[in-house]
């Protein structure tokens, strides 16, 4: 019987011990995720957290006009299949015209949106800059969070969070348990995760995927706002553009959002998110969004594909439109394969959401589910027009001037992607 005893008593020592070290987030992880089946994160996983409620308060509803004409070809479908899609819609002109939801997700799921909200938090700070609460996207990280650390820590500006630019000391990587990226995600407290990352000296260099960057933005964005991002976006974003259905953000245990992903919305909402973008920053007659901020911001230079928080690239294996502008596309792309497609020459926008990202296939000549919906959706008749089309010789740089005159000659975007390309 004391053996017994003695031995419990050590094991509530350890797990004690383990609790109050710095792998204590471990529990919540094999809760929300291994305990669920999953090997990764998932579309579902706000169920295991906190939630800041992001309020629509003035919904107005699509206009459905589905057409037969707009469903997936069989090779498409079969793919989409194949990686478990949840909800695949397509808008076109301002019209539903095709909706399917299968695998556990329906009309009224709120699923993870996972990397798609990087490219709202820079929305959110465009706006801040636009009411004046943030003087521009040149203006230094360390004014609104002054306990960071490392060389680059006086050089760091708002720009290049955004763009992928900051040098933190920081490994992406969403498989690995023990990794920084799993402690950010299932922590107590990312303010204090986040800011214990040194600032390296190459700030605004080099281009490295980061969710830190994003996470330090959205802090930045609540000190200059003395506002949560998530009533913030309540505010300024998701009740102007019409959402018919309350969105949230995961929240830690210390009230942080997790910003960098987990906004959780229903797919007909998130298809707002890829008008917005068509339309320039106006969304029914109104301003919210600066139109030459989202030029730069969705532009690149040659071979580029990632903005200030925005993926872009040219549509496969398609020709130049009818003025002369090249086919191109602006994506939200998330873990897992969470997309908001935006097609401007199309006047189109495609919104997945679903179990797996499919980024590549065994036959490495295929696109991936990604690049084939794009394709496929991208297609030009002789007669299509632009209808709502950025510059798009305009690139990030030219909008970064002003803040990189003074540095070396940066390589702030990326000249390929596998995971995207492919």
């Amino acid at each position: 019987m004391k053996r017994i005893l003695k031995s419990i008593l050590t094991l509530a020592l350890l797990l004690l011990l383990v609790k109050a070290s710095w792998f204590s987030y471990f529990f919540k992880g094999i809760y929300a995720t291994y305990l669920q089946g999953n090997t990764t994160a998932n579309i579902f996983d706000g169920a295991g957290f906190a939630k800041g409620e992001i309020i629509a308060k003035y919904p107005a509803p699509w206009p459905v006009d589905l057409d037969i004409a707009y469903a997936p070809s069989s090779e498409l479908e079969m793919a989409l299949s194949e990686i478990e899609t949840g909800a695949f819609l397509v808008f076109d002109n301002d019209t539903l015209r095709h909706e399917v939801y299968s695998n556990e997700v329906t009309l009224e799921s709120k699923t993870n949106s996972f990397s798609m909200a990087k490219s709202i938090v820079t929305i959110l700070v465009q706006i801040a800059i636009q009411k004046g609460e943030i003087s521009g996207w040149d203006e230094l990280v360390v004014n609104f969070i002054p306990e960071l650390k490392g060389p680059g820590r006086y050089m760091l500006t708002l720009a290049d969070l955004s763009g992928m630019t900051a040098d933190i000391d920081w490994d992406e990587d969403y498989y690995n348990p023990f990794g920084i990226s799993a402690k950010a995600y299932y922590g107590s407290d990312l303010y204090k995760t986040i800011t214990s990352r040194s600032i390296g000296a190459e700030v605004g260099m080099n281009f490295e995927y980061q969710s830190a960057a994003t996470a330090l933005l959205s802090f930045c964005l609540e000190a200059a706002t003395e506002t949560k991002i998530y009533d913030y976006a309540s505010e300024n974003l998701w009740s102007p553009l019409g959402a018919v259905s309350d969105a949230f953000w995961h929240l830690d245990e210390s009230g942080n959002a997790i910003s960098y992903c987990c906004y959780n919305a229903i797919a007909r909402d998130y298809g707002r998110l890829g008008k917005l973008i068509l339309q320039n920053g106006i969304w029914e007659g109104n301003r919210l969004v600066d139109s030459s901020f989202l030029k730069g911001a969705t532009s690149s230079g040659s071979d580029q594909i990632y903005g200030l928080s925005f993926w872009l690239g040219q549509v496969p294996n398609s020709p130049d439109t009818a003025l002369g502008v090249k086919n191109r596309y602006i994506a939200f792309h998330g873990h897992l394969g969470q997309w908001i497609i935006v097609l401007p020459a199309l006047n189109r926008v495609i919104v997945r959401t679903g179990h797996q990202g499919g980024e590549s296939f065994s036959d490495p000549e295929k696109l991936s589910p990604f690049m084939l919906t794009i394709q496929e959706y991208g297609k030009l008749s002789e007669s299509s027009i632009v209808i709502s089309t950025p510059d798009i010789r305009s690139s990030v740089d030219t909008l970064r001037s002003d803040i990189n005159e003074m540095r070396s000659e940066s390589d702030a975007l990326p000249l390929n992607n596998g995971n995207l390309d492919r």
